[in-house]
């Protein structure tokens, strides 16, 4: 990061973090409490009182019991063992409505639902689910876009108790199953389509192959007849019996999702998430960190088969509007989310930053959009929102919209840093590490690092969604293998960081993509923030290849405006140097059409140094682009 540049571009003014602020208030006069560091401080040093209060501060809806937690070490994490509550419950009592608006609905307003329609078609589809005998202990799947019936579908599975898990429809077969299969679920509920670019397309070979290789279905419900499927319930019946809703108090530690990851280093591996830690965690982060409220209107662009689905709909226990947006984000062109943003005013607007990289290339002027008053909060994830990238969109809005990056996962369906708006922001990095979360950035030697020195995030006391554990791993040795077997008690997430001046924090890329030239150990984070300053590339990926009997680092970009491409690789080549060092200069720099990536958006780097060094390329299903991995092959080669 270009340690120059150190003027914030948005300042929180009065009506900034209203509820973060009168949280912290609270806070201050009870446990005397001085400041916003201290806040967090004694947020993971009291880490039961803590999320005790975060309980009585949001009313949660339940029986908190007597005990907030008990003192355990990681991978356990013991809170309110005498707690019952219900999820759907709490989801469902925020009263806010629910808008879905689909590729095709360019110029109007799409589908709106009132709390009261939400309220009735979620009870309709628990009693049909009831009527088949579908409760505890058992697992609703879904092959569904995003949109109403994939968030009513999740929240009847609560309803009954169940453990729900999705799919989106992209997805293939074999990915599908190589998740699904592990459940053994008894419903699953599909779409045989799903829009994209300005197409419907069909699903319902795919579709019916899955649903046939999962003989533990008793249910299954079409939002469209199958022809393979003459057993499915059609949506429309299944969701036209509706009754008073009755809600059933379960334990803080129900399961209520299991997400599956990415699986770029292995088989997907299904995390357990409880339902009472992934309600406090989502309403610290939503109500706390990103400032919504009730009456805002959010929306985080995603698909069923990425985590941000399930982190988005926990909006319903916010009091806000929750906003969904069915289709491609770049259709018919880049600015499409901004131009919904603008219509549907949304206060809150979340994507990926490889679409900001996009947008930013393609449409360097946003102003053309006009005004958008209501927004407030634009938030990133996926991958590190770069420097240039978040100063140029900083300027785009004046400084008048907080650009909100955090950084977290699957393995806990939320985040360790993210933003404050109680406090300035600067371009490039993340703003804080999130209340509860009592993070740090540590060397080889598993000690503290500088600030600009670059580490591994660890995580080293319990939070609440700390997942029970992996799906089927009865002793917990796959568990403790992927967080936990590098430092004991200490969870470790795969992702280099650093601290800034600021006290804010630089995501660098994932540990476990670092190269290794000449017995030197070299993040590839580092490289990719050296190319910030060059503007014309959107994309990069790096990687070793077996060469001369040494292995050579190998650089692939994304940069279709440059045409003289000979004199700017020796640009590139000159700010690695620059900013790194000469043993991360790459011997190769290939111009490429594009990078792979998994569904969720992260860079397959595994993916391309499985081809580089030709190995057999794991989980070539969990790719969105395989196709372009062809491309790659013929450069090396």
């Amino acid at each position: 990061m270009d340690r120059s540049v150190r003027t914030p571009t948005w300042v929180p003014d009065a009506d900034s973090g209203a509820a973060l602020k009168k949280f912290f208030e609270e806070i201050k006069v009870k446990y005397q409490i001085k400041d916003l560091s201290e806040l967090q401080k004694w947020s993971v040093e009291n880490s039961g009182q803590f999320w005790s209060e975060v309980w009585d501060f949001f009313g949660v809806i339940g029986e908190k019991g007597a005990r907030s937690d008990i003192p355990s070490k990681l991978p356990e994490a013991n809170y309110f063992p005498d707690a019952k509550l219900s999820l759907l419950e709490n989801l469902l009592t925020g009263g806010g409505a629910v808008s879905v608006v689909k590729e095709s609905d360019i110029g109007n307003s799409g589908e709106n639902f009132t709390h009261k329609d939400l309220v009735a078609v979620v009870s309709a589809l628990v009693n049909t689910l009831k009527e088949h005998g579908i409760g505890e202990k058992e697992r609703v799947v879904a092959i569904l876009p995003v949109g109403i019936e994939v968030l009513v579908t999740t929240l009847a599975g609560f309803g009954v108790g169940a453990t729900v898990a999705t799919a989106s429809p992209e997805f293939g077969a074999e990915a599908i199953l190589s998740r699904f299969s592990q459940l053994e679920p008894t419903v699953l509920v599909f779409s045989n389509s799903y829009p994209w670019q300005g197409k419907e397309l069909d699903r319902s070979q795919m579709v019916a192959q899955v649903a046939k290789a999962l003989p533990s279905l008793k249910l299954i419900i079409g939002l469209g007849g199958n022809n393979e499927l003459a057993e499915t319930i059609l949506w429309s019946a299944a969701t036209s019996n509706s009754k008073q809703i009755s809600f059933t108090r379960r334990s803080f530690d129900h399961p209520a999702y299991v997400l599956f990851t990415s699986g770029t280093t292995g088989a997907p591996k299904g995390l357990v998430h409880r339902s009472g830690g992934v309600l406090l965690k989502h309403l610290v982060e939503m109500k706390l960190h990103c400032d919504i409220k009730a009456g805002d209107r959010v929306c985080f662009y995603t698909t069923t088969g990425w985590m941000m689905w399930n982190w988005e709909l926990s909006v319903l226990a916010t009091g806000a509007d929750l906003v969904l947006y069915d289709g491609a984000p770049t259709f018919p062109d880049s600015l499409r989310l901004f131009h919904f943003a603008r219509e549907q005013k949304l206060t809150h607007l979340g994507l990926s930053a490889r679409l900001l990289d996009l947008i930013r290339e393609q449409h360097n002027d946003l102003k053309v959009l006009g005004a958008l008053p209501d927004l407030r909060v634009i938030m990133v994830t996926g991958s590190p929102l770069s420097q240039t990238t978040a100063q140029w969109l900083s300027d785009q809005f004046d400084g008048k919209v907080l650009i909100s990056p955090f950084s977290g996962g699957t393995d806990l369906v939320g985040s360790f840093m993210g933003p404050n708006p109680l406090l300035p922001y600067f371009a490039g990095q993340m703003q804080v590490a999130l209340l509860g979360m009592d993070i740090d950035c540590w060397d080889e030697a598993g000690k503290p690092c500088e600030v600009d020195q670059v580490g591994e995030l660890v995580c080293k006391s319990p939070f609440p969604t700390v997942p029970l554990g992996i799906w089927k791993d009865q002793d917990g040795q796959r568990f403790h293998g992927a967080y936990f077997h590098r430092w004991e008690n200490i969870w470790v997430h795969g992702d280099l960081i650093s601290r800034t001046p600021e006290s804010g924090y630089v995501v660098h890329g994932r540990s476990d993509a670092t190269l290794n030239v000449g017995g030197v150990r070299i993040g590839t984070g580092e490289i990719y923030a050296a190319l910030n300053s060059l503007s014309d590339i959107s994309g990069a990926l790096a990687f070793t290849q077996p060469w001369n009997g040494d292995e050579r680092i190998v650089l692939l970009v994304v940069a279709p405006k440059v045409t003289d491409k000979e004199s700017y690789i020796k640009e590139i080549r000159s700010e690695i140097r620059r900013k790194c060092s000469p043993r991360h200069m790459p011997a190769e720099v290939f111009f490429v059409s594009d990078l792979p990536r998994t569904f969720n958006g992260k860079l397959a780097e595994v993916a391309v140094a499985d081809l580089a060094h030709k190995r057999e390329i794991r989980n070539l299903g969990s790719l969105i682009n395989p196709e372009i991995l062809l491309e790659i092959k013929k450069l090396l080669t």
